[in-house]
């Protein structure tokens, strides 16, 4: 492992661990039969064999459908996690607060995430939401997840399981 990759695993857990508070949801948004797009399903099985300790849903193409079940679980921190083009390389992760998803173009699906976020919002202003963005290396119809991608979801995995300890 190069010093550059310890440091971004580093950065990662760091930042992670300093947007966290109180019970935490962990929301994946994707679709799995676009490669590298289904991603956040990926995250989501990975995390549940870690036993990570945070409500995690599996959204899919469709967020919205998953607003109450989120507002229900009484969490304090939403994190969204999706492919997004944020012209990295393929399986770097960045974490993104909401003001920073206007101009980024989040893979296949709509609508923009940050609309979802906003529905979340409605009623509970002290919600803390923010994004974590992996770059994709394809989103090809029919394809697997990149060696690359799955390489980085094993360190946000990591992250994830630091930062929730």
């Amino acid at each position: 492992m190069s010093d550059s990759s310890v440091s971004v695993k580093d950065d990662l857990k760091a930042c992670i661990r300093n947007r966290v508070k109180g019970k935490v949801a962990i929301v994946a948004i994707g679709n799995i039969l676009r490669s590298d797009d289904g991603l956040g399903s990926k995250l989501i099985e990975m995390l549940l064999s870690r036993g990570v300790k945070a409500r995690l849903f599996d959204c899919g193409t469709a967020p919205e459908n998953y607003i109450f079940p989120i507002l229900s679980s009484a969490c304090e921190t939403v994190v969204l996690v999706d492919a997004a083009d944020l012209g990295l390389a393929p399986g770097e992760a960045r974490v993104l607060d909401l003001d920073q998803i206007m101009n980024v173009s989040f893979s296949t699906h709509s609508p923009s995430p940050r609309l979802f976020t906003d529905l979340l919002k409605t009623g509970r202003d002290d919600i803390n939401i923010f994004v974590v963005s992996v770059q994709p290396k394809s989103t090809m119809l029919g394809g697997p997840i990149s060696r690359e991608v799955l390489s980085g979801l094993d360190l946000l995995t990591d992250a994830f399981a630091a930062a929730l300890a």
